[in-house]
């Protein structure tokens, strides 16, 4: 079973599923948690259901090109925004022991 924590982005699996969520942090960068009647979860929304792993991280991919403080008003700016986030997930798949296949952001 796959857990990975890639900023505010969670990826964990299913027997047939890879699942994306966008999960809310405290300032420390610890996941918010939420009581319910089973007891604790994450307090995350899920942002899709994919079925193999660089699916998953491509939505990952997107969802950091979308969010973020700064505006891109170029090509430049998105080229190095792109650049930076391929940096941060090939980090978290190595640091997970997993093999990365090339850039996720083309």
């Amino acid at each position: 079973m796959i857990d990975m924590r890639i900023g505010e982005y969670h990826i964990t699996s299913e027997p047939r599923n890879y699942i994306v969520a966008f999960a809310k942090l405290f300032d420390d960068g610890t996941p918010k948690t939420i009581t319910t009647k089973t007891g604790k979860a994450f307090n995350e929304r899920i942002l899709g259901y994919y079925n193999s792993m660089p699916l998953a991280l491509q939505a990952a991919a997107k969802e950091m090109m979308k969010r973020g403080d700064e505006r891109v008003t170029s090509v430049e700016q998105y080229v190095q925004k792109a650049k930076s986030v391929d940096v941060a997930l090939n980090h978290a798949v190595y640091e997970y022991g997993l093999e990365p296949e090339g850039k996720v952001w083309d």
